[in-house]
Parts: C-alpha cells; structure tokens; sequence
C-alpha cells in the first residue's frame, strides 16, 4: 500500500513517502529493492505489521512479531549521514521525535533509546536503529517496541540492557497507545522535518544528543570486540564517538558497546 508519491526520486518531498506492507522477509531488503527501482525517493520508508527474517547488529536475526513498529527510511548521503555521525545523529532524530510524541527516551551511545523503569529507574531498551549502505543508497532500520519486547533470556548474552516497550509507559498527552501505523507517519515526518526545516537539528545536533546522552558522567566499559576500555561519559566527541574520560584525558572512541559499571561488576 502506498500512502504517498513523487515522479523525481531524486530530491525528498515536501510529505515522506510511505510504503506501507504486511508480512515481508526483512524490512530493509524490502526497502533497499524498491530504492533500487527507483521507488524509494530520499526520505521515503517502508513499514511492515511483521518480519519473518528482520537482523539487529552484526546480522544478528531480530524476533519481529506483530504489533511493534518495524520500517526503514532513506536518508540522504550527506552531512552528518556520511560518516561516523550517520549513526548518533539518526538515534538523536529519533530520540526527539519520540519525546515529541510524549515519551521522556534518552540516547544510549551510538543508536539505541532507553526508558526509565518509573520506580527503579533502570534504563530498559526501547527502540535501535541499523543504518545500511548499499552503493549510493543508505538505509536506516528502525524497531520499536510498541506493544512486545523480548526477555532477558531472549536477548544475546553480551546485552547491556533488558528490554521494555511502550505500552507499559502511559503518556501524559494520550489517552491511549497509538498503533505502529499511526505513529509512523508522525516520527517519520518530524525526522524529515528536523533535518530539511531546521539547520539547527543539524549544526547543534551534538548539544542535543549530549542533553539525552544516557550514563553522562558515569563510569563505563567501552567493549569492542576482544577490546575493552574504562571511563567516564563525557560526551560526544567530534566525528561523534564516545569521549570517554580516562587516567585525566578525554578520549574519543567510534565504535564498541557501552556497559554501566555498577559496584558489583566492578568487583567481579
């Protein structure tokens, strides 16, 4: 189902593209086909009600079960989505269209979004992003858990965080959940419009992403592969890594999984 379109697949739209499908293989191959056939201009996205081989980080496979919001959206090849950026930038847009929409998410370095358990204020995963590049069209996945996250036990080992999903969080400004394919078409225009209306979103999006930077301050482990390192969130750093502050110097780090460093796991 297509809920807009444009002859010129060249330059975005005034209103995004929405292709809008049930049941597919993997959202991102379904988008990357349709870009490819010139069907998908710049800021158009595909959204599906499931997946039966959707992937998370590494290719790792992602459980898509109905109910949860699951699209890809075309970005522009441009500043800041052409480098190391692309991936926090893209969390920071989606970070603000969620808290425009009502829920107070924070940005967990580089992509992924938290919410506050409101008693013990754990932060539990609610959304991530998978930016793909294939040739000159650049993709990125988008999940959130609207109605469904996994356990504990359903996640990878190596998983810093536990899950949760925005039905278990009541918005002040709804009565109730809104559906996948409603809150969408509202995301995926406020990330449109961030970008292509306000040159602030882009120029300052660093500060922005530092007022949402999750565990800013505190003591973390940066692991990247068999690597890993201790330090302080002190922020973003220029090519819009992690600083992390260490034996007195700050140090900029592009990839690699933050873990909050309480005093158990510091003692073991």
């Amino acid at each position: 189902m297509l809920l807009s379109t444009d002859t010129d697949t060249n330059k975005p739209l005034d209103l995004p593209v929405i292709w809008r499908l049930a049941k597919v293989a993997s959202c991102l191959d379904t988008a990357f086909n349709l870009a490819g056939r010139n069907m998908l201009p710049i800021w158009g996205s595909v959204q599906v009600s499931e997946q039966t081989a959707g992937r998370g980080q590494i290719r790792r496979h992602w459980h898509s079960p109905p109910g949860n919001l699951y699209a890809a959206v075309r970005l522009p090849v441009a500043y800041p989505f052409d480098g190391s950026e692309a991936a926090p930038f893209t969390g920071t847009l989606l970070a603000e269209a969620l808290n425009a929409e009502g829920w107070p998410v924070l940005l967990k370095w580089p992509n992924d979004l938290v919410l506050r358990h409101e008693k013990t204020g754990k932060p539990l995963k609610v959304s991530g992003t998978l930016l793909e590049k294939r040739g000159d069209i650049l993709l990125a996945g988008i999940g959130v858990n609207m109605v469904w996250a996994p356990t504990r036990e359903q996640l990878r080992d190596d998983a810093s965080l536990e899950a949760t999903c925005l039905v278990r969080y009541p918005c002040s400004n709804k009565k109730t959940l809104p559906t996948a394919e409603a809150l969408w078409p509202r995301l995926v225009s406020q990330l449109f419009s961030a970008y292509t209306q306000s040159s602030s979103s882009i120029k300052d999006w660093k500060k922005h992403a530092e007022s949402l930077l999750l565990w800013r301050g505190m003591l973390v482990q940066l692991r990247d592969g068999d690597h890993s390192i201790c330090g302080r969130v002190a922020g973003l750093g220029p090519s819009g890594g992690i600083m992390l502050e260490h034996f007195g110097i700050q140090e900029e780090f592009c990839s690699g999984s933050l873990h909050l460093i309480t005093n158990e796991s510091a003692n073991g």
